[in-house]
C-alpha cells in the first residue's frame, strides 16, 4: 500500500470515528464537552492529514474528481 492509499484508508477510519462520536454526542443531546473535545481533535487530525496527502499529490489542488480542494 502507497503512503498515499494509507492516508487515505486513515482518513476513512477517522471520518468513520467522527462520525460515530457525533451520533454519540446527538444522544447525549449536545452535552458532553469530552465527546465535543474528541471531534475537535479528530477534526484536527483529519486536517493534518488531509494537507500530508495534498503534499503527496504535489501543489495541484484538483484531482480527478472535478472538485478544487483549495
Amino acid at each position: 500500500m502507497s503512503e498515499q492509499e494509507e492516508l487515505m484508508d486513515n482518513l476513512l477510519n477517522v471520518d468513520l470515528e467522527i462520525i460515530d462520536i457525533v451520533r454519540a454526542l446527538q444522544q447525549e443531546n449536545w452535552n458532553s464537552e469530552q465527546l465535543k473535545n474528541q471531534v475537535t481533535d479528530l477534526l484536527k487530525i483529519r486536517d493534518e492529514m488531509v494537507v500530508k496527502l495534498m503534499s503527496l499529490k504535489g501543489n495541484d489542488p484538483s484531482c480527478d474528481c472535478g472538485h478544487s480542494h483549495e
